[in-house]
């Protein structure tokens, strides 16, 4: 069974409040949860790219209102936050830019952590998987800059350039926050992960967009892991990620505020 974006978008407008018809609150702290300010982002959110504080976050289905909604209450909290084993962290940011030498704009993560031995960089995906795309990398994506960086990124690179077809998950995005992330490893001596966040419905496991783009995340999965060690690459969706928190006591109302707002079930209408 396939699925719309529109059908999905329409769904979460029907079981909000205070939007209008096309899934727009009039004030952005209408489309925050109980457990999260707009102070929690707002600094961050006008210094990044795109100014993510328009029109965009006062969509029911922004991504970036997702994400904020989600590592708002923790970046405001961090005590007992851990992270794939990280934490006390003395540097959280929404929209963290990191340069990657490459021409263009530099690799903009939607939320960063830092400790005295690791960055984090996590990557989050709403409706993105919907719509699917054909991987696009500038003429400075070369040998032997990326060989520069680390030696296994040319090979990445040079797969998903050859494969060229629409995918679920861009990978292009995760190369370039990769690329960012290996940057800032070097000049800090510090561990680098990544993390992909992606939301998806209670019943996913119905329409084939996710399943592709599961098996497109696993596929890339694999080859950074192969290719590229130096950077420790993970996945969740956003309810496994969830899971991680849910013995802590501590986060329990913030979780459960998370589910109310976007545990949803889908139908294609």
């Amino acid at each position: 069974m396939t699925l719309k974006r529109k059908t999905v978008v329409q769904q979460i407008i029907n079981q909000s409040q205070l939007v209008d018809s096309r899934g727009y609150v009039a004030d952005i702290r209408d489309n925050l949860i109980a457990t999260v300010s707009l102070g929690d982002f707002q600094e961050n959110f006008l210094a990044g790219n795109g100014n993510e504080l328009n029109r965009k976050a006062k969509a029911v289905h922004s991504s970036s209102v997702l994400c904020a909604n989600f590592f708002g209450f923790f970046k405001s909290s961090v005590n007992g936050f851990v992270v794939l084993g990280e934490s006390n962290f003395l540097h959280q940011q929404f929209e963290k830019k990191l340069p990657t030498g490459l021409r263009g704009s530099p690799a903009n993560l939607d939320f960063y952590l830092e400790n005295d031995s690791c960055i984090i960089g996590i990557e989050s995906k709403f409706l993105e998987p919907l719509a699917p795309k054909i991987p696009k990398f500038s003429p400075s994506y070369e040998d032997g800059f990326l060989d520069l960086i680390h030696y296994g990124l040319s090979d990445i690179v040079r797969h998903y350039k050859q494969n060229d077809i629409k995918s679920h998950l861009d990978t292009a995005q995760l190369i370039k926050h990769s690329i960012g992330l290996l940057k800032e490893k070097q000049k800090k001596k510090k561990e680098a992960k990544l993390i992909y966040l992606y939301w998806e419905p209670v019943n996913a496991s119905e329409f084939s967009e996710y399943s592709l783009h599961k098996d497109e995340l696993t596929g890339f999965s694999e080859r950074i892991k192969g290719s590229v060690p130096d950077i420790s690459f993970h996945h969740f969706s956003y309810w496994e990620f969830c899971n991680l928190f849910a013995n802590n006591i501590k986060f329990e109302q913030h979780l459960t505020n998370f589910k109310d707002r976007y545990l949803i079930k889908v139908h294609n209408l």
